[in-house]
């Protein structure tokens, strides 16, 4: 007899929550995160149309950065997902962008890096947005290889869109510093965007002088 309460406690308790997650449908419907339309995933079919694919190929870049590959170029529905996922914070698009940072890092061989760093961003800025965007693309990668603990942001720098070129590298000298663990390491830097590509390069070099072996950035979007 105890037996037979348990499961059908256990029963009640399944029915109750499968009718709260209908109710929740029900009064919070599921809709693209870029064009509204309810009934959605958060990236419906018409608007991942709108993503135009870069080349997927590596592009060798100078010292400190060895190469550089983008996913989407930096406009129309790509670079609005980027902005509503930074900016307004919508984190329902986190999954579907992480998902096209993993595909792109399967099809071009990346997971032969030995780790994965965000591009971090500093303290200050985490604790008011919520989150490191750069983290939130990095989820379907490998948990093994993704360690955004061997990069630190240690200055507050000014957001580089609206600065020239010279500010944009003045703006982040001393702003980033690697851990000893990276000495002898390929590293991959994954980002939302880059343009002028000053983040990645100061990236890059605080970790070539810690003795990275390579270093390399995929992003979202780009200019490249």
């Amino acid at each position: 007899m105890p037996r037979r309460r348990k499961v059908a406690g256990h029963s009640f308790f399944a029915i109750l929550s499968q009718m709260l997650a209908k109710a929740l449908d029900w009064m919070f419907p599921s809709k693209c995160a870029l064009c509204g339309i309810v009934g959605c995933p958060s990236i419906c079919d018409a608007c991942r149309d709108g993503f135009r694919r870069l080349d997927r190929s590596i592009n060798l870049a100078t010292t400190p950065l060895d190469y550089r590959v983008a996913i989407f170029h930096h406009e129309l529905r790509a670079a609005q997902a980027v902005r509503r996922l930074k900016y307004s914070r919508v984190t329902s698009l986190a999954s579907p962008l992480a998902d096209f940072v993993k595909g792109a890092y399967d099809e071009l061989g990346l997971d032969e890096v030995d780790a994965v760093v965000p591009v971090p961003i500093h303290w200050t800025r985490r604790t008011l947005r919520g989150f490191n965007q750069s983290e939130l693309l990095s989820r379907a990668l490998p948990a093994e290889k993704v360690h955004p603990e061997l990069l630190l942001r240690t200055r507050r720098t000014r957001p580089q869109v609206g600065l020239d070129r010279s500010k944009r590298q003045i703006n982040l000298l001393g702003a980033f510093r690697a851990s000893d663990q990276v000495a002898g390491r390929s590293i991959l830097l994954v980002d939302d965007v880059t343009t002028s590509g000053f983040t990645a390069e100061h990236c890059a070099q605080a970790l070539k002088d810690k003795g990275a072996s390579r270093v390399g950035l995929l992003t979202q979007t780009g200019e490249i």
